[in-house]
């Protein structure tokens, strides 16, 4: 059954938000409804904000468990909409550790809400800039992600953009990580993958610059290989404490970031990154930057050489129930430098149609999953 909303407390303002008191969204199991008590001043209830999406901590009036409130804008005019695509993928991805719990939706005139499971903060909060984190932790990590995504990708969808801030400590378990924000995961593609030339067209290319795969930036379809890619980027980078390409300047264009950081990248295999450091860790960029579009990763044997290089290291059981250990480490790696590459870039045009406003039109980025409707 659809979840659908069964009532909102809210007083319009004058902008076009709402100021609520009280949201009452229909569970996905059934229809329970599920209230909501947002506490005044908003910006204290703020878990974190994205291009389409704000996070808040809220309290389920009656049992007074604390979760996350997912909002977004979203007219009701949109067939699917970001915030039903994800929650369709989440229910059909539960049962893993790794995914997060989901407890109701909900769709006003303007804005739908999701409530899930409240978790804590994200690898990327755990970080000291600069500083690597232990090797034990590393491999704990991408072990766990990487029996994750084997789990995403046997439904035959790809996350798309993972990054440190989408890999998030559990509360309850300090031993555990968990994948969020699936808002533009996407089905593997059946046929051919399709491509497209970022710089000719000046376009955004899918997940985050500085963690995506070489795929993404050259405009090919993604697939596991990709989800692989942009974690032993992650690793690679919790070890080293940075990786050789950096961020951009904010004012320089979108089009040249994209292409500088590619060709970085490009000139980073995977020795090259994991100099001075186990080769295990560099044979996993290597490894999935060599899969065909239509391969998958080998997960189970990327996770065993871990646990051997756990073993041969003297670091332990690496899948005990032990917090993670986010101590801030300085290894004392000679820094890896690369030459910023010249790039040329074509002029870029005005466009009419804010990139920001795309996503909404047919609902998420392209067309609606067809397996959603069956």
């Amino acid at each position: 059954m659809e979840p659908s909303i069964l009532a909102f407390n809210g007083i319009p303002t004058a902008t076009p938000d709402y100021i609520l008191d009280e949201v009452n969204i229909t569970a996905v199991t059934g229809r329970t409804v599920l209230k909501y008590k947002l506490p005044t001043p908003r910006y204290k209830a703020m878990l974190g904000s994205g291009s389409f999406a704000h996070v808040y901590k809220v309290t389920e009036e009656g049992s007074g468990k604390i979760v996350a409130l997912k909002k977004s804008r979203a007219s009701k005019k949109l067939k699917r909409t970001l915030l039903q695509h994800e929650i369709r993928v989440l229910q059909l991805l539960k049962g893993h550790d790794a995914i997060p719990v989901v407890y109701g939706h909900g769709h006003l005139e303007h804005f739908e809400y999701m409530s899930l499971e409240l978790l804590g903060p994200s690898i990327a909060e755990q970080l000291t800039e600069g500083a690597a984190i232990p090797q034990k932790t590393v491999i704990r990590v991408v072990d766990q992600t990487l029996s994750a995504l084997q789990h995403i990708h046997s439904f035959g969808i790809v996350h798309r953009d993972i990054k440190p801030e989408n890999l998030l400590c559990t509360l309850d378990d300090l031993s555990r990580i968990k994948i969020i924000d699936f808002g533009i995961s996407r089905p593997v593609s059946s046929g051919q993958p399709s491509k497209y030339d970022p710089l000719k067209e000046c376009r955004q290319i899918a997940g985050s610059l500085y963690w995506a795969s070489l795929n993404s930036h050259n405009g090919i379809d993604l697939s596991p290989r990709d989800d692989v890619e942009s974690l032993s980027l992650i690793a690679l980078f919790l070890l080293r404490g940075s990786l050789p390409w950096k961020p951009r300047p904010r004012l320089e264009s979108q089009v040249r970031s994209q292409e500088v950081v590619r060709l970085t990248k490009l000139a980073c295999p995977g020795p090259f990154l994991s100099t001075g450091l186990p080769d295990e860790f560099g044979d996993l960029l290597t490894h999935s930057r060599s899969l065909e579009f239509d391969r998958l990763p080998d997960y189970v044997e990327s996770r065993r050489s871990l646990v051997i290089l756990a073993e041969k290291l003297g670091l332990g059981n690496t899948s005990n129930d032990e917090p993670l250990d986010w101590t801030a480490c300085y290894p004392g790696l000679a820094p890896l430098v690369v030459d910023e590459p010249e790039v040329s870039t074509p002029d870029e045009e005005e466009d009419e149609d804010d990139t920001a406003d795309d996503w909404g039109k047919n609902s998420y980025y392209g067309t609606d999953i067809s397996l959603w409707d069956n």
